[in-house]
């Protein structure tokens, strides 16, 4: 008719086993994931590596100074035209080793051949700068005059202005003769 109450003995131990039963399995849950062994690469910024591990075995495939041609692309904008107006854009593209040494992809093209285009480019660029630069002498020549008259630093002032005018004559006239001749 009465039961009888359990004791907190029995509550502590049924409390006991639960406890200790529900703690081994989490030990047994966490040993079986730490299987897979744990890797220690030399890694740096020329590195690849790939792991493949499961719970029979690993396989590592690691290269190091890879990868063994570098390439660097420079992109640049330079003004182009008479008035400075337009832009040209530049595209540098270099392959080197790790070593520094230069590589070309094109082995059988010999680089530093120039082709008659290039070479006529040249020409005509050659002969708009030494025009350009005859004018500009003697623009500046005709300015010269105008600063000879300053106490001490005169005849250096005119002397510059010829010279700036032949320079920038000389780079006015070769962009030119370039823009004409689609250069």
């Amino acid at each position: 008719m009465y039961r009888q109450r359990p004791s907190k003995f029995n509550k502590v131990l049924i409390g006991s086993i639960g406890i200790l039963f529900g703690v081994s399995h989490i030990a047994l849950i966490l040993e079986k994931s730490n299987r897979l062994p744990i890797i220690n690469l030399p890694v740096g910024p020329y590195t690849t590596y790939q792991v493949d591990a499961s719970e029979f075995g690993y396989k590592i495939s690691y290269m190091a100074n890879d990868p063994k041609v570098l390439t660097t692309v420079t992109n640049s904008e330079t003004p182009k035209g008479f008035f400075g107006n337009k832009k040209e854009k530049i595209i540098i593209r270099k392959e080197f080793t790790m070593n520094g040494e230069n590589k070309t992809s094109d082995s059988s093209k010999d680089a530093s051949q120039l082709t008659e285009e290039q070479i006529a480019c040249y020409k005509i660029e050659g002969s708009g700068e030494s025009t350009g630069r005859l004018v500009g002498a003697s623009m500046g020549v005709k300015a010269a005059p105008a600063v000879t008259n300053i106490p001490i630093i005169g005849w250096i002032a005119a002397g510059w202005i010829t010279m700036f005018g032949q320079d920038k004559g000389a780079d006015i006239g070769g962009q030119i003769a370039r823009d004409f001749n689609n250069c």
